[in-house]
């Protein structure tokens, strides 16, 4: 992986911005596990990332005449760029989300959100290793920070759950090497974000992994969907503000933040999709929620500052 080495990330982007496009990203990003418990009430978890990735890549091959165009560099970028953004598209879409919605039926939520924490962990150490990222004291401290108040609010939300079945202990496999697979993705969009139009970058990843889907929704699934107004609403928001959304940003803060930086927003997932829960399901927080938002925010504060 040697060939994915850049330069440092740009220093001009301020560091409240990054913070702001970064919580916005995970707080979308959390709003698709409540939108997609919603639709795969009325389909099958293959049938629903494989439409709502190709709905998603079809409106933007669309609306391509209205989009802004290469600039000189981004024409001139080699092949292997776009082989960067495909296999990261692929690892994010098809295979990241197509293990974590089949592991979430069989794996308890909060003990799912402590796993999938763990990807700006693997992201950091890995971009500080093949991409020369410094990690730091202070950034490594802040990730720690963070991994810990996900892991305090989770063990509150996840209690009575150590014991997992066979199905269970399956569900966990799938959803580390889905997590796995997420972290790996952030290294290979760096490659591209810096390179590449990122309106081309998302209409290619999305394409690609809704065709890489298809088949598993046809065999598994029978491409079956209940068309019922909550089921269409659900996949059109995900297919857009989610699916179009998360891509352009996560894009923007790996050009701008680094790998590692961008991975750091997932600790605050967990986080939003409690507050979500209790806007939207009614759900309460508690004061172990609370406590363990302070480590949150105060490690990402040392991730980002420069």
């Amino acid at each position: 992986m040697s060939s994915l080495s850049l330069p440092s990330p740009a220093l001009s982007t301020p560091a409240w911005r990054i913070a702001v496009v970064g919580c916005a990203f995970s707080l979308i990003w959390s709003s698709a596990f409540i939108a997609g418990k919603q639709a795969m009430t009325g389909c099958g978890p293959f049938t629903l990332l494989s439409l709502r990735f190709l709905s998603a890549g079809a409106l933007l091959w669309l609306l391509r005449r209205w989009l802004p165009g290469d600039t000189p560099e981004q024409a001139q970028a080699p092949a292997s760029a776009w082989r960067h953004a495909l296999i990261a598209g692929l690892l994010t879409n098809a295979v990241y989300l197509g293990l974590g919605y089949h592991g979430l039926r069989h794996v308890p939520a909060g003990l799912t959100a402590i796993l999938v924490s763990t990807s700006p962990l693997i992201t950091a150490a890995m971009a500080a290793l093949w991409l020369h990222e410094p990690l730091g004291a202070r950034r490594l401290l802040g990730l720690l920070c963070g991994l810990g108040g996900v892991a305090w609010i989770m063990a509150g939300r996840a209690g009575g759950t150590a014991a997992l079945d066979d199905a269970a202990l399956l569900g966990v496999g799938m959803i580390l090497t889905g997590t796995l697979a997420l972290a790996v993705s952030t290294l290979f969009n760096r490659r591209a974000a810096s390179q590449l139009n990122p309106w081309r970058i998302a209409r290619l990843q999305l394409l690609a992994s809704g065709l890489v889907l298809l088949p598993p929704a046809l065999w598994f699934e029978g491409l079956q969907l209940t068309p019922t107004p909550l089921v269409l609403a659900s996949l059109a928001y995900q297919a857009t503000v989610v699916s179009i959304g998360t891509t352009l940003m996560l894009l923007w803060l790996v050009r701008h933040g680094g790998a590692a930086k961008a991975s750091s927003f997932h600790l605050l997932n967990p986080l939003f999709g409690t507050l979500l829960a209790v806007a939207l399901l009614g759900e309460t927080v508690t004061l172990t929620d609370l406590l363990g938002a302070l480590p949150i925010v105060a490690g990402l504060g040392l991730v980002v500052r420069r």
